[in-house]
């Protein structure tokens, strides 16, 4: 019995001079903050290592184990083990600033009422507005039945027919007195007045237009009795012999 107390005697100095003054202080601000759960011994072992890098992963430094410079700066600890080191905080990524998204400048597109293309999302291409044919020999038929010939057998003649019937109709109102103007196959202001007084004349709606109505008063229906003025083409001449002819 005395001799196991007497090396325990001798045993205690030697630990007490294998103890790190540094790896002591190391242990205590560990378990200060949380990371190393045992006994402040100043004898690094595996505990002591392990709290070490967790301490190293929470604080974003290198993840070794061992106490290096940066490790024990980051702890406070100098390197004859006290505290007289400032602890580091741990650094911080700078927060980037926020960038604005700039304003949409492109004008949006306008909304359109007509059909679009399935396949493509953009409407179909509007056909350009449709225009009336010119009459022939410088006269003015008009182009649209809903004016002139609705509802009649001429509304879908061709446009030399109803240069025809205008011509004849014109022929007649003169003949009654009630179109002075020129007997052209145009349908002017002035032949609408006296298409006007014909139909009050004859007890007819006044519409000033060559109607169902109008054509049976005339006589200008197909089968009527009066004939309609068809222009005759002229045939070209023979040149007489001595005429001179110039050479075209």
């Amino acid at each position: 019995m005395k001799l196991r107390t007497a090396i325990l005697a001798l045993l205690l100095p030697v630990g007490t001079l294998l103890a790190d003054p540094i790896v002591e202080s190391v242990q205590q601000a560990l378990k200060d903050e949380g990371f190393y759960y045992g006994e402040v011994t100043g004898n690094k072992d595996s505990d002591t290592g392990a709290a070490i890098r967790r301490y190293q992963i929470r604080n974003g430094l290198q993840i070794t184990g061992d106490l290096n410079d940066e490790t024990l700066k980051a702890l406070g600890v100098n390197s004859s083990g006290g505290h007289g080191a400032v602890k580091a905080s741990p650094t911080t990524a700078p927060e980037t600033p926020k960038v604005k998204a700039p304003l949409k400048t492109e004008p949006e597109p306008e909304q359109t009422q007509g059909p679009t293309n399935p396949m493509t999302g953009q409407p179909f291409p509007q056909s350009p507005p449709r225009q009336n044919p010119q009459p022939p020999d410088g006269g003015i038929v008009p182009g649209s039945p809903v004016e002139n010939f609705a509802g009649t057998p001429y509304e879908a003649s061709p446009p030399q027919v109803q240069h025809n019937i205008v011509v004849s109709a014109q022929n007649i109102l003169t003949q009654r007195g009630l179109y002075r103007g020129a007997v052209d196959g145009s349908v002017s202001p002035d032949f609408e007045f006296s298409l006007r007084a014909y139909q009050a004349r004859v007890r007819l709606p006044v519409t000033g237009r060559l109607d169902l109505a109008t054509l049976a008063a005339l006589e200008l229906l197909p089968g009527g009795n009066r004939p309609v003025y068809i222009p005759r083409r002229r045939r070209p001449q023979e040149p007489v012999r001595g005429e001179w002819i110039r050479d075209r």
